[in-house]
């Protein structure tokens, strides 16, 4: 079997609604061509790295790869604005785009919020957030569409509630994520222009919208929790200091951004991708009904098998060598996570979903290094609590109609994941 794919493609945000085809691609790559130069028209040229251990290896080297000068896979056009706009090719500058100290200040401001250690305090009310989830699909009728009905929107209230923002505002929160990670999605856009809400042309204008309106939001929020500190990730980021100095505005509306949106959109993705991996495995489905406790085990294999995050750019600031192509400083390397997380090389039987596999070795969906996603045990906590409720009240579960998938190179899950079930 060959992929109808080139590593072209990976540029087209409709390339990732047939996952199965992107995998394929990702497959011959790592045996063929481990690294590889890609130059999609309209797009700066760069290196794709695909296997596992050299992903790795090279997130371990952050003082060589930095992420800052092309962290993501932007058109050209798109760049050059953004350069003009905000000083750098890459629009905002969150957690994710930044080096070095500049990095580990900001990093510092809410490490403690997502530690193993403040977490804990919140197990009962994330416990309590997945029985209304549940009631609500239970409510529902016997059919729903998991993504869109309840995927997308738990989450986002575990990280609402978190950051201190009111439940009114959780869909314009969803609304602007969705303009941001998935611009090009024909299907998001219509559904937002249905409901009234404008959608500008291009993606850069996109961007500078969506930053502008998070930015217009939490300015009043941001004054209020200064004048009155409560226990929440707004007054965290509104009262930081990096170096005993206030965060410049367009850098606290950058950590609110990814905040709201990081914080909630991947658990999303993860969550769909878990049930619909226990559909296609049924035999894993009812060893996880029987045993809940492997659940601590099943959430990072849902997080492996759905990988949403599909890429972030690293540019080395000396030349380097691997599997004998030589990479200039300056030129960029897009790490493929979602085939790190498919490696046989490191997991066993990589597209088997196997809900005990071990953990070590680690995937990377999470990142790896210093850029390890923060959120990581608030996901895994979000979604032990849901499939903790879900499962045992469940009778039955099966599709009820076909998948499709976010058309985004950045962040992709399933869009519409149509279930049939019954509870009793």
């Amino acid at each position: 079997m060959f992929s109808d794919l080139l590593p072209e493609d990976l540029a087209r945000p409709s390339s990732f609604a047939a996952p199965e085809k992107v995998y394929q691609l990702y497959r011959e790559l790592r045996q063929d061509a481990p690294i590889v130069r890609v130059e999609p028209r309209g797009y700066r040229p760069f290196w794709l790295l695909t296997r596992h251990e050299d992903i790795a290896a090279l997130e371990s080297q952050a003082e060589i790869y930095q992420a800052g000068p092309r962290t993501v896979l932007l058109p050209e056009k798109v760049e050059a604005v953004y350069d003009k706009i905000y000083g750098n090719p890459n629009g905002v500058r969150p957690l994710t785009h930044m080096d070095g100290e500049y990095h580990w200040l900001h990093r510092a401001v809410t490490l403690e919020w997502f530690g193993a250690k403040n977490l804990k305090q919140f197990v009962p009310a994330i416990a309590d957030i997945a029985k209304e989830f549940v009631d609500r699909m239970e409510d529902m009728g016997g059919e729903c569409d998991f993504s869109a009905d309840i995927a997308y929107w738990y989450p986002l209230r575990v990280v609402m509630t978190l950051m201190g923002v009111p439940r009114e505002d959780e869909a314009k929160v969803l609304r602007l994520t969705q303009r941001l990670f998935s611009p090009k999605d024909k299907d998001i856009k219509a559904q937002h222009e249905k409901a009234g809400h404008s959608v500008v042309k291009t993606e850069s204008s996109a961007t500078q919208d969506v930053v502008g309106e998070f930015a217009e939001y939490f300015r009043s929020m941001t004054e209020d929790r200064r004048r009155d500190p409560k226990r929440d990730i707004v007054s965290t980021i509104a009262n930081a200091q990096i170096k005993g100095c206030p965060m410049g505005d367009h850098e606290t509306t950058c950590y609110y951004i990814i905040a709201a949106t990081a914080g909630h959109d991947t658990t999303a993705a993860s969550s769909g991708g878990g049930l619909s991996g226990l559909l296609d495995f049924p035999d894993q489905m009812a060893k996880l009904r029987s045993d809940l406790d492997l659940l601590e085990t099943a959430t990072d294999e849902f997080v492996r098998w759905t990988a949403p995050v599909k890429h972030f750019m690293r540019t080395p600031t000396q030349d380097v060598e691997w599997h004998g192509e030589t990479v200039k400083a300056g030129e960029a390397i897009m790490l493929a996570y979602p085939s790190a997380c498919r490696d046989d090389r490191v997991h066993e039987a990589p597209d088997e979903f196997r809900i005990d596999r071990p953990r070590s070795p680690g995937h990377l969906a999470f990142g790896y290094g210093p850029h390890l996603c923060l959120g990581k045990r608030l996901a895994n906590l979000e979604m032990q609590a849901f499939f903790r409720e879900l499962l045992p009240r469940l009778k039955s579960i099966e599709l009820g109609g076909k998948r499709t998938y976010i058309e985004s190179t950045f962040v992709s899950g399933l869009k519409s994941f149509p279930v049939r079930y019954t509870f009793g």
